[in-house]
């Protein structure tokens, strides 16, 4: 019985991590990326005539994207948020009822009351 609970334990850990670089290893959950990005000036901008643009001659525009980012670690608002899947939640709280249920067995067994 505890073989099979170290290897689902395994498992999950395995999948947990997989996830996470699959999703590209960021060290915290996203479910949004910000990101810069910079476009040529078009010719019918009234402000690229008056030098308002650097001497590059790009724009610089702030792009929301919705992505998923499974991070090393959680960042909650609150305590029932989105945020707070991550590597380390997933993997201690599969390693934490995996021990738990593993010392009530062994209490049972040492007892004699298991069935």
């Amino acid at each position: 019985m505890r073989s099979r609970l170290i290897l689902a334990g395994v498992l999950v850990s395995a999948v947990t991590l997989g996830a996470w670089l699959f999703t590209g290893r960021h060290f915290y959950t996203k479910f949004e990326v910000v990101e810069k990005l910079e476009a040529p000036v078009t010719a019918d901008d009234p402000l690229a005539g008056t030098g308002f643009y650097d001497d590059d001659n790009k724009v610089r525009t702030t792009v929301r994207k919705d992505e998923f980012h499974l991070g090393l670690l959680p960042t909650p608002q609150g305590l029932f948020d989105k945020h707070l899947l991550s590597v380390a939640s997933v993997l201690g709280a599969t390693w934490t009822m995996i021990l738990l249920f593993g010392w009530a067995t062994r209490r049972r067994g040492a007892r004699g009351t298991l069935r």
